[in-house]
C-alpha cells in the first residue's frame, strides 16, 4: 500500500517541492520535505525513508554528495535514491553511478513517468537487498578515473533508467514534432485562405513593406487603379500609411479620371516581415453627394446663392485670414424695397421672381471670388474682399445702372429697387461679424428712408 511507503523529497525550489508533495500525496505516498542535503542527512538519521528524491543542484550539499553518504553508510546505503536531473552532461550518469544513485529522472519531469519509475523502485527493493556482492570496478571518461563501487543491480537499474529517460524524452521530442508539423500545416490553410480572401475581396488590398514599397496589390486593386499589377508592384505607394489609420485619399488614374477612396491600414507579417496591409474602397458616389448635400446645406434653394448659414461660416473664416494678414474688407448689406407689396398684389410666385432678379443682378455686379448670400425674407449681403474702400462709388454706380438695365426690359409689372449699405472691416481695429453686419444694417435702413420708391403695374 503506498500509505506505508515514505517519501523523503529533497529539493532547494519551495515550488517544485511543494509541486512534487502534491504529486505524492495524491497518490498515496507520504511525503517529507527538505530543502538542502544536511537538512535530509539530519531527517534520515532519525527517519529512515523508503525512496529519496533529490535535485542535484542545492547549497551546502548537493544530491551527488547527498547520495554518496547515503550509499557509503551501512544503515542507509539499501535507501534508494532517485536524482532529478536535467542531465545535459554525459558525466551526470557517470556521477550518478560514482555516488550509487539509483535512477534518474529529467527535470522537468513527466508525473507519470515519475511515478513509474518509483513504482519500478518498490518492486525491484527486495531484489536489490537480496544482495549481490559489491564489485569494484575502475573506469577513465572524458580525462578522468572514475570508481565505481556500485551493486550490479545498481547499475543495471541506474542504465535502464536512464535510458527509458532518453526514450521518455525522445517520445515527448516525436510528440513536439507532429505538434510542430500539425501548427505548419495549419499555418500554410491558413495562409492559402488568407491569399484567397485577399483575391477574392471586393475590396482594393495593397501590402506594402516598411519602406512603402508595394510587395503585393489584389485584382480590386488592378482595377481601382486603372493598372494591371505588374505596372505598380514593386513601386512606391503614394499614400503614407499608419497603423491603425483610416482617412481618404484621392486616386489618380493613368487614363487621368479622379476617384475619392477610403483607406484603412493594419500592420502585418508578410512572408515572415513587418509590412503593412491598406485596404481602399471606392466613395467617390458617396463624396459626391455629401458635397452636394453640404452645398445644399450652405445654399438658398430659391436663388443658389449661399443662405444665412453658409455666409456666416464662409465669412468668418474669411475675417480670420484677413486678421492675420492685416487686410480690410467690405460688406454691402441690401434689402429689396417693398418685397411684402409685390406679394400682397401679385402674389407670392412674382416676390420669388423678384428675389430671384436682385440674386442675378447681384451676380453680375460683383466678382466670382466675394460672397453673396441670401439672408432670409429680403435681406442680402455681400462680402467684397479686398481694400475695395476707394472703389465704392464704382461699385454703387455698378449695382445701381445693372437694376435699371434689368427695370428696362419691362419683364415685370414692377421694378426691382434695392436699399443698400455698407460697413467696413479693418485688420488694425477688428470687430465681430456681428458688429459689421449690424453696422453695414443701419447704413441701409438710412439709404432707404432718404429715398423715393415707385412701383410700376
Amino acid at each position: 500500500m503506498n500509505n506505508k511507503v515514505k517519501i523523503l523529497v529533497v529539493e532547494d525550489s519551495r515550488t517544485q517541492a511543494e509541486q512534487l508533495r502534491y504529486i505524492l500525496e495524491q497518490n498515496g505516498y507520504q511525503v517529507h520535505v527538505t530543502y538542502n542535503g544536511v537538512q535530509a542527512l539530519d531527517y534520515i538519521s532519525s527517519n529512515k525513508p523508503s525512496i529519496i528524491i533529490s535535485d542535484i543542484i542545492m547549497p551546502e550539499m548537493d544530491g551527488y554528495d547527498l547520495c554518496k553518504a547515503v550509499k557509503t553508510n551501512e544503515g542507509l546505503k539499501g535507501i534508494p535514491v532517485i536524482l532529478l536531473t536535467g542531465l545535459s552532461d554525459a558525466k551526470d550518469v557517470i556521477k550518478g553511478l560514482s555516488c550509487g544513485a539509483d535512477n534518474f529522472v529529467t527535470k522537468p519531469f513527466n508525473e507519470q513517468f515519475l511515478l513509474s519509475r518509483i513504482r519500478h523502485i518498490l518492486i525491484n527493493q527486495e531484489l536489490r537487498r537480496c544482495g549481490s556482492t559489491e564489485m569494484g570496478m575502475e573506469v577513465f571518461f572524458e580525462g578522468q578515473k572514475h570508481f565505481l563501487t556500485s551493486e550490479r543491480m545498481q547499475i543495471i537499474d541506474l542504465l535502464l533508467s536512464t535510458f527509458e529517460n532518453a526514450v521518455q524524452k525522445n517520445l515527448e521530442l516525436e510528440q513536439s514534432n507532429n505538434q510542430l508539423k500539425d501548427a505548419l500545416n495549419k499555418i500554410k490553410i491558413l495562409e492559402h485562405n488568407y491569399r484567397t480572401i485577399l483575391e477574392k475581396n471586393s475590396d482594393a488590398m495593397v501590402v506594402a513593406d516598411c519602406q512603402g514599397v508595394m510587395c503585393y496589390v489584389n485584382p480590386a486593386a488592378e482595377t481601382l487603379f486603372g493598372c494591371s499589377a505588374k505596372e505598380i508592384m514593386d513601386q512606391p505607394f503614394k499614400y503614407s500609411m499608419a497603423s491603425g489609420e483610416k482617412k481618404e485619399v484621392t486616386i489618380e488614374r493613368l487614363n487621368k479620371d479622379r476617384l475619392v477612396a477610403e483607406m484603412h491600414v493594419v500592420e502585418i507579417n508578410w512572408e515572415g516581415k513587418n509590412a503593412y496591409l491598406a485596404s481602399l474602397r471606392d466613395v467617390t458616389e458617396n463624396v459626391q453627394l455629401r458635397e452636394k448635400l453640404r452645398n445644399l446645406s450652405l445654399r438658398d434653394e430659391l436663388t443658389g446663392l449661399y443662405n444665412r448659414r453658409g455666409f456666416i461660416t464662409l465669412t468668418e473664416q474669411q475675417l480670420k485670414v484677413t486678421k492675420r494678414a492685416g487686410e480690410k474688407l467690405m460688406l454691402f448689406f441690401v434689402d429689396l424695397d417693398k418685397l411684402k407689396m409685390i406679394n400682397d398684389q401679385l402674389g407670392h410666385h412674382e416676390g420669388d421672381q423678384a428675389l430671384i432678379d436682385t440674386a442675378n443682378i447681384l451676380i453680375k455686379t460683383f466678382r466670382e471670388s466675394d460672397i453673396i448670400s441670401r439672408l432670409g425674407g429680403d435681406e442680402f449681403a455681400v462680402l467684397v474682399l479686398g481694400d475695395q474702400k476707394d472703389r465704392v462709388p464704382q461699385l454703387t454706380a455698378r449695382l445701381m445702372d445693372h437694376v435699371n438695365r434689368h427695370n428696362a426690359k419691362g419683364i415685370r409689372q414692377y421694378g426691382i429697387s434695392l436699399s443698400f449699405g455698407i460697413a467696413f472691416f479693418d485688420a488694425e481695429l477688428p470687430c465681430s461679424l456681428d458688429e459689421l453686419i449690424n453696422t453695414a444694417d443701419k447704413n441701409m435702413y438710412q439709404n432707404k428712408r432718404s429715398k423715393v420708391w415707385t412701383c410700376k403695374f
